[in-house]
């Protein structure tokens, strides 16, 4: 007998490709969203630090005016730089949320393809079984048949 085909494969390399496509593109939207979030931790532990080492200088009674400025000024921009990435992470959240919907109906599209060629399958081991058992069954007559003298 001859070996499985699936009439539609091209189909489901098709419809793979395309599942893949959109993962894809999810992993670029998302890849940015990462880096805003990255942006604002790295900003967020630089002011911390700051604000931390200068608070130990005060601790010890060193104060320098200027530091103590550039500090502030460091945090009032690193804090609005914070703000203004987690605005880009917020406008990225629709597109986010739309090609999710479209990696969805890409799976449930490559799904069902996957479904018709499993039952494909199921059916053709079936026949091919089917088919062996019945060559094993005329195999087993012909010797019963040779054993019996006639």
């Amino acid at each position: 007998m001859k070996k499985f085909s699936f009439r539609l494969q091209k189909l489901l390399d098709m419809r793979e490709a395309r599942e893949t496509e959109v993962k894809h593109e999810l992993m670029k939207v998302l890849s940015l969203q990462n880096k805003e979030r990255v942006l604002q931790e790295e900003l967020n532990r630089k002011i911390t630090e700051l604000e931390g080492s200068y608070r130990e200088k005060i601790s010890r009674g060193i104060f320098v005016p200027d530091e103590a400025m550039a500090i502030m000024r460091f945090s009032d921009v690193s804090r609005k730089a914070i703000d203004e990435a987690g605005k880009r992470i917020q406008r990225l959240e629709p597109e986010v949320h739309r090609i999710r919907e479209k990696l969805v109906q890409a799976s449930r599209e490559k799904k069902v393809v996957e479904k018709l060629k499993e039952r494909k399958h199921e059916e053709f081991m079936y026949e091919f079984n089917r088919e062996v058992a019945k060559e094993n069954d005329d195999m087993n007559q012909k010797i019963h048949n040779r054993r019996i003298p006639g």
